[in-house]
């Protein structure tokens, strides 16, 4: 019986380009131009910015390459102390840009279509809802949820950032399901993004959906197929049920 429905959350629940790239691209440049705009450091040199950014982008190969995380504070800090700018840039000063940063991207966060109606439906169906998120910052998670008055329907948001692994590594699954106190075969697993959303919840024994609004539904070769493949949301509480009901 299915007991709990998990979702992955960029490009499965919201959509946002803007936060996109700064999770995985712009930091470095946003960052510092903020540090200067607010009269904090002196502008960098090309020479200088390009060191803050191969920084950066070295941290995010090495969490992709590792399954472990690091947060944005974490990658803004280690800019900071390799440029030598500990001292104009305090721990606190670090937290408050990265918070501005990600501030400035929630006007531009969409919800994907129909995501409301399908959280609310699983939550009409007694079924218990979470997130596990690969993100940098995780308050943006939950900035986002209440602007879209949706914070009160999650259980629990588990980020890569706060725990220190991400997936596709199995280790953040299964530290959701033991906080959650479920087991694999109660859970449904939602992403867009076959490895991380499919593959890796399907070998700890979840049962896997796999969001894909644009109509691809073959798995990659030699991969596992998706439980379901659906290009709607609201598809999902008809999967769900249908599984919960059933007796295999």
């Amino acid at each position: 019986m299915i007991k709990a429905v998990l979702f992955d959350f960029s490009s499965t629940l919201i959509d946002s380009p803007a936060w996109m790239a700064l999770e995985i691209r712009t930091l470095p440049r946003d960052a510092f131009e903020l540090l200067v705009a607010d009269g904090h450091i002196a502008p960098l040199g090309a020479e200088e910015l390009g060191q803050a950014e191969s920084i950066f982008h070295q941290a995010r190969e090495l969490a992709n390459a590792t399954e472990r995380e690091t947060s944005h504070a974490d990658n803004l800090s280690s800019m900071v102390a390799a440029l030598g700018l500990q001292d104009q840039v305090s721990k606190v000063l670090v937290e408050q840009t990265v918070a501005t940063l990600h501030r400035r991207c929630l006007p531009k966060v969409t919800l994907v279509t129909r995501a409301a109606e399908t959280l609310t439906a699983l939550q009409a169906h007694d079924y218990r809802i979470s997130i596990i998120s690969n993100a940098a910052y995780s308050p943006f998670l939950t900035w986002t949820l209440e602007r879209f008055e949706l914070l009160h329907l999650f259980e629990k948001i588990v980020v890569s950032a706060d725990v220190g692994v991400r997936k596709p590594g199995l280790d953040i699954f299964r530290m959701t399901l033991d906080q959650l106190e479920l087991e694999p075969a109660d859970v449904v697993y939602v992403g867009d993004d076959f490895q991380k959303d499919v593959a890796a919840p399907k070998q700890l024994g979840m049962r896997a959906i796999w969001f894909r609004p644009d109509g691809a539904a073959l798995p990659p070769d030699g991969q596992a197929a998706a439980d379901a493949t659906v290009g709607e949301l609201i598809q999902i509480p008809d999967w769900v049920d249908r599984w919960s009901n059933s007796r295999s």
